[in-house]
């Protein structure tokens, strides 16, 4: 063979492994970028499930725990106290603690979900409007306030939650109504929706707080 033919063949074997390195770096990087891919459609399928659960379900924030979890007592009906204005500033003792009647302070309280106390006298008027308030520990768990928050906040016209420090022992949390309450050991969104369904916009001077009527899911 002449040494320029052997000089060609050589030229073309190196062109040929040049470009099998070529195409064995193309596959490397592709199968590096669909691993990559792979591994980021995976994360935002574990994101999207894991904020799912945290947000439907037992004993998420969205709705608490199920009604049978909630160690609630029954509905009491105790006797009304009364309806009259006082000046803002004067103890009304209240025979129920929380209040669910009485005097109370000539203006109403912010309606929405409330992490410092209010006064007793302020909320008292709410209920008489037809509001539903949720009374709870300020110990309770922190799960248990981020539920009634979560709650209480997509309803922000009918509800009202505050911190009490006179819950009765044995419970976490109070709802009221105008003549009614219920305590709870946990916040259960089951049994509130019934709370509601029987008591909402419903005060004795109900003031535009529409009423409550829907399906309560107690699973």
């Amino acid at each position: 063979m002449s040494k320029k033919l052997e000089e060609k063949q050589q030229r073309r074997l190196a062109e040929e492994r040049k470009r099998q390195e070529i195409k064995r770096a193309a596959r490397k990087r592709n199968l590096l970028t669909g691993g990559i891919a792979l591994l980021v459609s995976a994360l935002v399928v574990f994101l999207i499930i894991n904020d799912s659960s945290k947000n439907n379900g037992g004993g998420s924030a969205a709705s608490g725990v199920a009604a049978e979890e909630a160690g609630c007592g029954e509905v009491e009906t105790p006797e009304e106290e009364g309806a009259d204005h006082v000046d803002d500033g004067t103890d009304v003792l209240y025979a129920t603690s929380p209040p669910t009647s009485g005097d109370h302070y000539q203006t109403p309280g912010d309606a929405g979900f409330h992490s410092e106390p209010r006064p007793e006298e302020t909320y008292v008027h709410n209920m008489e409007h037809g509001q539903v308030l949720v009374w709870y520990s300020p110990d309770a768990p922190q799960q248990t306030i981020d539920a009634i928050e979560s709650v209480v906040e997509n309803d922000a016209v009918a509800l009202a939650a505050l911190p009490y420090d006179a819950i009765p022992s044995g419970s976490e949390l109070v709802f009221t109504a105008w003549g009614a309450s219920q305590a709870c050991a946990d916040f259960s969104n089951a049994v509130f929706c019934e709370f509601r369904n029987e008591f909402q916009g419903r005060g004795p001077e109900n003031v535009g707080i529409p009423t409550f009527d829907e399906s309560c899911d107690t699973a």
